[in-house]
């Protein structure tokens, strides 16, 4: 039975009404499937594509679709939509601004319609461009939009330990995590980094973000220690 709290892994193909009025119907922006990305031309090399990890409650995915999961079992597929309101909310006016051109020329940007930039701690999509002026919409891509999706609820994940290693997998996505090991003593959590991963990218920055995942969805530990393994190789 799934419910807040509970740590699931899912495939989705998310899907929005297409603005070219000459296609009509929905296009496909966003899948954990590789066929599919590969079918509907959107394709990125960069990135894993796999089951997503979902912990229940924790707004990690639109409170619409969390709701309608909520409903569901492991091992259910389904469809469903979800109404702006409930996946990234109604476009807000407030959000498009007009900055001046000048904002852009300190670093070196020539903005384009389409663009999306990021000026200090906003990023926002460059609709028009004037001499003076550029007229900036701060909303989030999907504001506005009802969002189609195709659900796969494929594993309900259980124990403290199995947890924290998919709370690192999650970190580290596309990661050789063979021979990862979690060792539980009391309040402390032992991670066994074998040495293939150890040079993987972002691991070190991996290590802090994993640290507060797990203070928030895996409560009473008081400190985590990661250690790397290494195989001694044998005398020739």
């Amino acid at each position: 039975m799934l419910e807040t709290g509970s740590m699931i892994k899912i495939d989705y193909t998310a899907k929005i009404m297409d603005t070219d009025p000459e296609k009509g119907g929905t296009r496909v922006f966003d899948t954990t499937i590789e066929e599919v990305a590969r079918e509907q031309s959107i394709y990125k090399p960069d990135k894993v594509y796999e089951p997503m990890l979902v912990v229940l409650g924790r707004n990690w995915i639109p409170k619409g679709l969390e709701k309608r999961i909520l409903e569901a079992s492991v091992g259910d597929s389904f469809e469903t939509n979800i109404p702006s309101e409930e996946a990234y909310g109604p476009k807000d006016p407030s959000k498009i601004k007009l900055v001046a051109r000048r904002e852009f020329q300190k670093l070196n940007i020539n903005p384009s319609v389409g663009d999306r930039i990021t000026i200090g701690s906003q990023t926002g999509t460059v609709l028009s461009v004037t001499s003076g002026r550029v007229r900036m919409d701060y909303n989030h891509v999907l504001a506005g939009m009802d969002i189609d999706y195709d659900i796969v609820v494929h594993e309900k994940i259980d124990g403290e330990a199995n947890f924290i290693k998919e709370l690192i997998r999650r970190r580290l996505p596309g990661a050789n995590l063979e021979g990862l090991d979690i060792i539980i003593e009391g309040d402390k959590i032992i991670v066994d980094i074998p040495e293939h991963a150890r040079f993987f990218e972002y691991v070190q920055f991996a290590k802090a973000e994993v640290s507060k995942d797990i203070g928030e969805i895996v409560p009473g530990f008081e400190k985590i220690e990661f250690r790397e393994l290494f195989d001694i190789p044998k005398p020739l």
